[in-house]
Order: C-alpha cells, then sequence, then structure tokens
C-alpha cells in the first residue's frame, strides 16, 4: 500500500509541475517518426541517456520457447515479445549516473517499454513499466489505464471481449484540469462490471492484461546547459489499446510478455487552461 500511494503521490506531483511550468510552449508536431528507428534507436534527447551494449541487449532475448510458442501470434505486424527486468532505481533521474556495482551491471532502460515505439525507452516515456513486482502505466503527458483479464488466452481478446467495453468506450478529455482529475480516479481504481481499472497491478505469470494509453501531443521544454529541448521530441504520440500476457517470470523478477494491439487511434492535443487570478 505504501508504494501504492508513493506512485500515486508521485505522478500527481509530476503532472502539477508540468501544468504550472511557465516555460511550457505547445507546437506542431514535426511529423512521423521514422519506422526504422528501433531497438535502442530512438531519436529522442535526454541528458546522459546510457546505451546497451551488444552484450547487455543479448540478455534481454526471449527465450527460444517462447518465440516458438507464439510464432503464430509474432506473425502479426502489430504484435510482438520482450523482456521487463525489474526497475533497480538506477535511471530515476536523467541527470545523474549512478556507479555503484548494481546499476553498472543492470540493463539500460530495460524496465520501461513504448509499446507505441515498439521499444525500450526512458522511463518517462514509457507505456509500461515493472518495479516491486507491479506493472505501472504513468508517462510523461499520457493518461494509462490498464485491468487485468485473468487466465484467459492472448489469442482470444479482441475489441469486443469481456473488460475491453470500458477502455474502447473511454473518451479522453483534452482540458488539463479535467486531465488531472481523471488521473486521480483511474490511480484510485475504477470498478466497471465485474472489472477493476487502474495504473498499477500486480505482475503474475500466465495472466491477460489488458492497457489503454493516450499519449497526448504537446510540447514540454527542459533546459540543460543553455540547451533548450521538447522531453516528447521523436516519440509516437498515439492513442493506443493493446492485450499482452505475461507467459514468463523469473526468479529474479523478471518478465517475458507477448501482447498484440487492439486499436489505434490519433491522440488528441492536449490543452492547457489559462491560470484565473485570484
Amino acid at each position: 500500500m505504501k508504494f501504492r500511494a508513493f506512485i500515486i503521490l508521485f505522478a500527481t506531483v509530476i503532472l502539477w509541475l508540468i501544468c504550472a511550468d511557465q516555460n511550457l510552449a505547445q507546437m506542431p508536431p514535426k511529423g512521423e517518426r521514422n519506422s526504422e528507428n528501433r531497438n535502442f534507436k530512438s531519436r529522442i534527447f535526454l541528458p546522459f541517456r546510457k546505451k546497451a551494449s551488444k552484450e547487455q541487449k543479448r540478455r534481454l532475448l526471449p527465450k527460444n520457447e517462447d518465440l516458438l510458442a507464439h510464432a503464430r501470434l509474432l506473425e502479426q505486424e502489430n504484435a510482438g515479445i520482450f523482456r521487463l527486468l525489474p526497475d533497480l532505481g538506477c535511471e530515476d533521474n536523467s541527470l545523474v549516473l549512478k556507479a555503484d556495482e548494481t546499476c553498472l551491471n543492470a540493463v539500460p532502460e530495460s524496465s520501461f517499454y513504448s509499446f507505441r515505439e515498439k521499444e525500450y525507452v526512458p522511463e518517462l516515456l514509457s507505456d509500461i513499466r515493472l518495479k516491486n513486482n507491479h506493472l505501472i502505466t504513468n508517462g510523461l503527458l499520457a493518461q494509462g489505464i490498464i485491468v487485468q483479464l485473468g487466465d484467459i488466452a492472448l489469442e482470444k481478446i479482441g475489441v469486443h471481449s469481456d473488460g475491453i467495453k470500458f477502455l474502447k468506450d473511454y473518451v479522453p478529455p483534452t482540458g488539463s484540469k479535467e486531465i488531472q482529475k481523471q488521473y486521480h480516479q483511474i490511480a484510485r481504481g475504477i470498478k466497471a462490471d465485474r472489472y477493476i481499472y487502474h495504473k498499477i497491478v500486480p505482475a503474475l505469470e500466465n495472466t491477460t492484461y489488458a492497457l489503454r494509453v493516450v499519449a497526448y501531443k504537446g510540447s514540454v521544454y527542459q533546459s540543460f546547459r543553455g540547451f533548450r529541448f521538447n522531453l516528447l521530441e521523436g516519440d509516437d504520440r498515439a492513442d493506443l489499446m493493446l492485450a499482452f500476457r505475461v507467459v514468463r517470470k523469473e526468479q529474479d523478477g523478471s518478465l517475458t510478455l507477448v501482447w498484440k494491439e487492439l486499436e489505434r487511434r490519433e491522440a488528441p492535443r492536449l490543452k492547457f487552461e489559462k491560470r484565473t487570478s485570484q
């Protein structure tokens, strides 16, 4: 419970800072992201973003038996398989490099994944991350909603399956105040039918989940050594609904996830309401 409360508080503070930042500005998107920029080749700029070595990338490869077991599903264009390692706190601050033995051996960005980009990304831009044996969705300027469906074959999940209706019918607001209000509601948990929709769920083996991520269009500027950059530059902002299944859980807590896209829509643009004078 303490961990869950911390996550909610942390994400709330981040959202408040974003909404209050006088340096925020909005600008038109700069076009589609090139499809060749995959697997640790993002154009996203963040200071001190560490790249994985070839040996570290090999550590992230799924087991052959998992690839064979889901070969037919993986033939689909909008499906995939990846491993997710527990977040050890080595990348809590993008401006700080931790040099202790644990972090030196950790695989960069291996705890954070973007289904929109189909690659590992920095924590702020992730759709899903693994920490303390929980799956969390709370990316920057993104409204994530996750639900645990149970031990159901991923192949049987579609847009009309049980548990999907709430995600499909959800209409994302565009105003920052309403987004913040809904964020709190989802963080507390919303019950619809017999399911609970949340931002954090236990990571369970042989369990299928559904996720909707509304990654709003917009700009979040940050300055570093005199250079002003947009944290969302190069990120594929989209409204994505998908289902995934944890097919393997290792003793160290790492997971292997198989997933497929259910529906993709154009992302709405975030609108910041003007402050009213007191």
